[in-house]
């Protein structure tokens, strides 16, 4: 049938008329612009699409030709409920749901044992009662590394949860969790989405969701004050306005953990990685914190601001100076000193965590460990719970890591004896300067008791690299494929340490980096003055990931050339952070290089490249290629090549040669390399190829 007219859409209860002509319709019932139960004659089979015809009033259907679809009354909440929907999709897009107090993300998060920091949470508390002659609308938790931060805010987060006084939350995290608690990029979005919650019938929900859906979400393009204004300040302003003074009945808070350790986003603008590198902005994450204060503090001055804002960090200078100066008025500040006798809290701690071990030893707690030696661990901790908790957890060990040690080995390994090694160090050598010494002698003492100390701190540099694309360290399933020399060396060398990261690691987790329960030990781990004699430089580090990634080779086909492509980009990715080496370095690289079979492993590469029922989706193996030639390269002269480069590089192109790859000629090498770009960058798959593997 040939359409000779097309009605549009009617609103509301009205019905949706296609293929229709002038004779479909009788003179008897005109029809009524504007009217919703007009009558309305159609010739066509009925189609209700998603719609009850109860909904149509005074519909009279002809014959059956056409389709015929109805929308609900109430055009204006129809289009209502679809932006909502769609708001709501753009805002969960950029949701960091991990960074929210009661995540599953943060089950194992610290949380103040029962009857421990009292005080503290009682000062904090008494600040947010309503009526309370407080004007300051910010509290600054501080405190040095490891005095219980987290903790504190995670149980006053679960406290104003149940009492219906916590509006929003965000802990941030350098180095454990999702990604997106890294950043200030969902930052806003994430408190917008928990706001929405409390909004009631105010409009506070209707308001975010319809900032969120305006022009297809490009409010996430904005930057965050834009973002913040729209989505957090505007809303609850708009809601206190409409409610006036009800809101004082009820003041909620928003919290805010670990800014410190919120980092800043580099932003690329080329797609070229060389080029984006070399185009990087200057921006430090000192700016981002400094960002987000700066809008905290634009609210909090808000008369009609509803919320009060707890906020915890360690006290960097750019977030001390913002309290001393521009948030001076507006801010309390709380430090976790002695006046609020952590070692009374930290002895607690250690008698709960000293009767678990007993009972599951079946050791008798009148004779272990002792009086003396709990009071001598309380003095250690110098107030710093989180030596208390890396004590326990080294002195319980790992109930799932094997026994590496032999019975002859002096390495300690029941309680009894971990705790004595603890006991037995001399801290009459500790700087009076350095408030982390007690830490620090911890660390060292955990990482000497491991069977090769060497090969641990070799492997927790490796854990710290980071991908040059992600801005995140490499995954562990990478790190196990390129440094396992031998199988159980993960184990081996890792596994002493479950004290300080965790070693048991779930199928899903294989594609985050290693998981560390405090940073403080990171900190440890990249200052010379603490780490001491095991100190490992990044570049020691990548020179020893590079020796171990040509020792492993073999292994590389079955683990990234049979995977995902989102694998291989990883795999890309670390061999793009080796071709960094400095050219001194790499000469230690070279006897790796000669004793790895690179022809098995280019000609597993090649052959991806030529079976179209290997995979299905996008694969990289010319852009692993180009990669690995570079790599080879890495430590020439410009015109000069080592005899190893020549060698390994004739080993992979005559692979390639034989599998009808284009290798590009001397001159085209030349050319390229003058030109700074890929030497190889010529090398083509063969022509008759079915798929563009070079997107």
């Amino acid at each position: 049938m040939t359409s000779s007219m097309s009605t549009p859409m009617l609103e509301t209860g009205t019905l949706l008329w296609q293929d229709m002509d002038n004779s479909s319709r009788s003179s008897n019932h005109p029809a009524a612009p504007g009217s919703v139960h007009s009558a309305y004659y159609y010739n066509g089979p009925v189609n209700l699409n998603q719609y009850n015809v109860e909904h149509v009033g005074n519909a009279i259907f002809g014959d059956n030709r056409g389709n015929l679809s109805q929308r609900a009354p109430g055009g204006k909440d129809n289009r209502k409920a679809i932006d909502e929907a769609e708001g709501l999709k753009y805002l969960m897009e950029r949701v960091a749901s991990g960074a929210i107090h009661d995540s599953d993300e943060r089950c194992d998060a610290p949380k103040c044992m029962e009857e421990t920091r009292v005080a503290v949470q009682e000062d904090i508390l008494s600040w947010m009662e309503p009526g309370g002659q407080d004007a300051q609308k910010i509290m600054w938790v501080t405190g040095p590394a490891g005095t219980g931060k987290t903790a504190i805010l995670g149980t006053i987060a679960d406290t104003c949860k149940k009492k219906g006084t916590l509006a929003a939350s965000f802990f941030f995290s350098a180095f454990s969790g999702s990604a997106n608690r890294r950043t200030k990029r969902c930052f806003v979005p994430t408190l917008a989405f928990q706001l929405m919650g409390h909004g009631g019938s105010d409009g506070t929900r209707e308001h975010i969701l319809s900032s969120a859906a305006q022009d297809q979400g490009i409010i996430f393009t904005k930057n965050i004050e834009e973002q913040f204004i729209a989505m957090v300040l505007n809303p609850l302003l708009s809601m206190t306005q409409g409610h006036g003074s009800n809101t004082k009945a009820a003041p909620r808070v928003i919290i805010i953990d670990g800014l410190d350790e919120c980092n800043v986003e580099q932003y690329q603008v080329s797609a070229d990685p060389a080029h984006a590198r070399a185009h990087l902005p200057t921006r430090r994450k000192e700016d981002d914190q400094r960002e987000i204060l700066s809008l905290l503090l634009h609210a909090a001055n808000n008369p009609s601001f509803p919320f009060r804002i707890l906020i915890a960090s360690r006290p960097e200078v750019t977030i001390r100076d913002f309290f001393a100066t521009d948030g001076k008025a507006c801010t309390r500040e709380l430090f976790l000193d002695n006046k609020y006798d952590p070692d009374a809290d930290i002895a607690l701690f250690y008698d709960a965590k000293f009767s678990t071990i007993c009972r599951h030893f079946r050791i008798r707690p009148e004779e272990w460990p002792g009086k003396d030696a709990k009071l001598i661990l309380v003095r250690n901790a110098s107030g710093q719970f989180i030596y208390a908790a890396t004590v326990v957890r080294y002195i319980e060990g790992s109930p799932h890591s094997p026994n590496l040690q032999s019975q002859s080995s002096n390495k300690p390994s029941t309680p009894h004896q971990r705790l004595q090694h603890i006991l037995g160090q001399n801290r009459a050598q500790s700087s009076p300067n350095n408030p982390l010494e007690a830490l620090d002698a911890l660390y060292r003492l955990v990482l000497e008791a491991c069977p090769d100390p060497e090969l641990s701190m070799k492997w927790l540099g490796a854990a710290q690299i980071e991908d040059p694309g992600r801005r995140d360290k490499f995954p562990v399933w990478l790190l196990r494929l390129v440094l396992e020399a031998s199988p159980g060396e993960e184990q081996y060398a890792l596994g002493p340490l479950s004290s300080l990261l965790s070693t048991q690691i779930s199928e899903e987790n294989l594609l985050k980096s290693y998981s560390f329960y405090h940073k403080s030990f990171l900190d440890f781990l990249i200052d010379p003055t603490r780490c001491g004699e095991r100190f490992l430089t990044e570049e020691e580090a990548l020179t020893w990931v590079t020796q171990r990634f040509f020792q492993t080779l073999e292994k590389h086909v079955e683990g990234v050339v049979l995977q995902r492509s989102s694998d291989q980009q990883v795999y890309i990715a670390l061999l793009e952070k080796m071709e960094e080496l400095q050219k001194s370095s790499f000469q230690t690289v070279v006897p790796y290089i000669l004793s790895g079979d690179v022809q098995q492993w280019a000609a597993a590469w090649a052959e991806w490249h030529q079976n179209p029922d290997m995979n299905a989706g996008i694969t990289y193996p010319r852009r692993v290629i180009l990669w690995m030639l570079n790599v080879i390269h890495r430590g020439c002269w410009q015109l000069l090549c080592r005899s190893s480069c020549r060698l390994a590089t004739k080993n992979v192109t005559d692979v390639l040669k034989a599998k009808g790859w284009k290798v590009p000629s001397l001159t085209q090498v030349l050319r390229r390399e003058w030109g700074e770009d890929f030497r190889y960058k010529d090398l083509k798959p063969p022509s008759n190829s079915q798929r563009n593997l070079d997107s």
